[in-house]
């Protein structure tokens, strides 16, 4: 009998095993995207942490960038003769070609927005500190190359606009000290705005940026998934403590991240639909427009440039830059609740002030 039994086990046991998940067990055996999905939705969020979704949303408005661009690149042609027709005919020519560029260019500038929110957010709560200087260090680079991204994109319309304000983006590059001209000719591929700009521009835009920030991305999110969230409210100088209370990251943290996308999803069709990206009169190096201004983002340094001496207003954006990415290795208080970093807290405060009071005058 025990013969029989085990025969009758050793035939029937796989077949059960089989037969409830079949699909599963074949494809887990031969991947082990089981064990991979499972790790990847098991990150750490204390109860505490209080990310606003800030982080997701910049995640998302970035798929969403890759989508309506590679949908726009189907028709776009980077030359001076074929950039502005393409564009014109995309939008009043393709089938909701006027809205993919439209909720392109909001998610270009809400990207920017959430990007530089959630830096104001990592260090308001000292999210920087313990264990997590590199990760401030990637996101810090994020930060420049979504910048990147509006400013290389800016160009592609190829109207008024968009050539005068990238000659005058430009030429603040081209003010650096000791590598400004080096700096202004990579940036143009010559002297002036030319047909070598528009190129170098778009491919920066659709192939140099895009490789790049899904680099420093991927880097971004394995060591967030390794450290998981920081806790706002307690320092933890030697990694979290055993026992704190956490929030689920699957469904709830997921769930409430998709909510926010739908949120986003719905202002930006809003946006497009209200206000339309336009398209002024084609690009004319000859007809100089009257009140030429950078993009938003670049207002508080183009402002400050007309203040200060042109050598002092390109030298101090570069060293709060430097600070900034260097924040981690110069602000030594273990504190980081706010109340408790009085210094930090009122020099950045400073600092966003006057960003935003030179904005507000450079658009006025």
């Amino acid at each position: 009998m025990a013969g029989r039994d085990e025969v009758l086990g050793a035939t029937t046991a796989p077949h059960s095993a089989v037969g409830a998940k079949p699909a599963d067990t074949w494809l887990e055996r031969r991947t082990g995207l089981g064990a991979l999905s499972g790790a990847l939705l098991h990150v750490r969020i204390p109860i505490e942490s209080r990310t606003w979704y800030l982080g997701g949303l910049t995640l998302f408005l970035f798929g969403l960038q890759i989508a309506t661009g590679t949908l726009l690149a189907l028709y776009y042609k980077p030359t001076p003769d074929g950039a502005y027709d393409s564009v014109k005919f995309i939008t009043s020519g393709v089938t909701f070609g006027w809205l993919i560029r439209s909720i392109h260019h909001w998610g270009a500038n809400l990207m920017i927005i959430c990007m530089v929110l959630h830096v104001v957010r990592i260090f308001w709560q000292g999210a920087y500190k313990h264990r997590r200087e590199v990760l401030w260090l990637v996101g810090a680079g994020l930060l420049v190359v979504t910048i990147g991204f509006g400013f290389t994109g800016y160009l592609l319309p190829w109207d008024q606009r968009a050539f005068w304000a990238t000659t005058v983006g430009t030429e603040i590059a081209g003010s650096v000290p000791v590598v400004g001209d080096s700096l202004l000719n990579l940036l143009r591929g010559g002297a002036d705005v030319t047909e070598a700009t528009l190129s170098r521009f778009f491919g920066m835009h659709v192939l140099v940026l895009p490789l790049l920030l899904a680099a420093l991305l991927a880097v971004h999110l394995t060591i967030v998934h390794h450290l998981g969230l920081a806790n706002p409210k307690k320092a933890e100088p030697n990694g979290p403590e055993p026992g704190g209370k956490l929030k689920p990251f699957f469904p709830n943290y997921v769930l409430d991240e998709v909510i926010a996308w739908y949120a986003v999803l719905a202002i930006l069709v809003i946006l497009a639909s209200v206000l339309p990206a336009g398209l002024e009169d084609k690009a004319n190096a000859l007809e100089t427009p009257p009140h030429i201004k950078p993009e938003w983002y670049f207002l508080f340094l183009y402002e400050l440039l007309k203040m200060v001496p042109r050598l002092v207003g390109i030298v101090l954006p570069g060293i709060a830059l430097g600070v900034l990415a260097l924040l981690p290795f110069l602000d030594r208080n273990p504190e980081v609740r706010p109340r408790k970093r009085p210094i930090a807290l009122g020099i950045g405060l400073l600092t966003l002030a006057a960003i935003a009071v030179l904005t507000v005058m450079g658009a006025g």
